[in-house]
């Protein structure tokens, strides 16, 4: 029975139709599913984005790995996850395919579509519209699940947006752990502080002794702020990677970060383009 309550049927479509989900954008979009809709088959993530101001609804680790990609990219401006596809057109395109329309295995009423990711990028003096799907490499030997994903790719083709597919064997696994190490540190506000303006005061302190450094490592410049700093054992890997994760300083994304390198490494943040497969 508890699974019930992730069916769909007309009332429950209109219900979402009714609250908007789907529409507006940046901080005023709604995705048509939230976590708190389907049954995931992966751990579902709410994640708050710096572009759009809001939390995201992410079904599954791969989802959550493609959105930390598109949040650290400068190029996306907006992300819409979860977004619904018209049903009149998707219905039309799966009979055209000569394949049945996806459908509620409990009520058989056919189901609003949706796709994983809609994304703004700049692109020079514009903006264009990419669509992601996001499926794990073993789901694409069941014919049913490659039906769906054309039904989607034709969707796009005939709205003129680019669509690609991403999967697991796509992902940098090691830039996407770094990418999840510093979201965590990408706002200080949730932490206490001796008196207002603190954090602010440690990361102005850091980058001042940073500019000072010379041949430390990385260990030994955050023993010295804790040593003659005033800094609080741990605060300052602490702030490295609140400002690595606000792009203040870089760290290679590619690498798993390393105490003993020399802190000439954190040297001012590279604006690169992360988005290959989600671009």
């Amino acid at each position: 029975m508890a699974k019930r309550r992730y069916g769909f049927d007309e009332a429950k479509i209109t219900r979402f139709l009714k609250e908007g989900r789907g529409e507006g954008h940046g901080s005023d979009y709604q995705p048509w599913l939230t976590i708190q809709d389907v049954s995931s088959h992966g751990r579902s993530t709410r994640i708050h984005c710096r572009k759009t101001q809001r939390e995201h609804h992410l079904l599954s680790d791969n989802e959550t790995a493609v959105f930390l990609l598109l949040d650290w990219s400068d190029a996306v401006t907006d992300i819409r996850e979860q977004f619904p596809l018209d049903r009149e057109l998707t219905r039309r395109i799966a009979t055209e395919m000569g394949v049945t329309h996806p459908v509620d295995p409990h009520s058989r009423t056919e189901i609003v579509m949706t796709t994983d990711f809609l994304v703004d990028v700049r692109g020079g003096i514009s903006t264009v519209l990419m669509a992601r799907s996001v499926k794990p490499i073993t789901e694409l030997d069941n014919e049913r699940t490659l039906e769906k994903q054309e039904i989607e790719r034709r969707y796009w083709e005939i709205k003129g947006v680019e669509w690609g597919l991403i999967t697991d064997f796509d992902l940098p696994e090691q830039r996407i752990k770094n990418l999840r190490w510093l979201h965590e540190m990408q706002s200080l506000e949730y932490l206490e502080e001796p008196y207002s303006g603190y954090w602010k005061d440690r990361c102005n302190r850091f980058l001042i002794c940073l500019q000072q450094a010379t041949s430390m490592t990385i260990k030994q410049f955050n023993q010295h702020l804790e040593s003659a700093q005033g800094f609080a054992k741990g605060e300052p890997l602490m702030i490295i990677r609140h400002l690595a994760a606000n792009k203040k300083i870089s760290i290679n994304l590619d690498a798993k970060f390393d105490m003993s390198n020399l802190i000439s490494v954190l040297g001012s943040s590279e604006i690169s383009n992360l988005m290959s497969k989600t671009a």
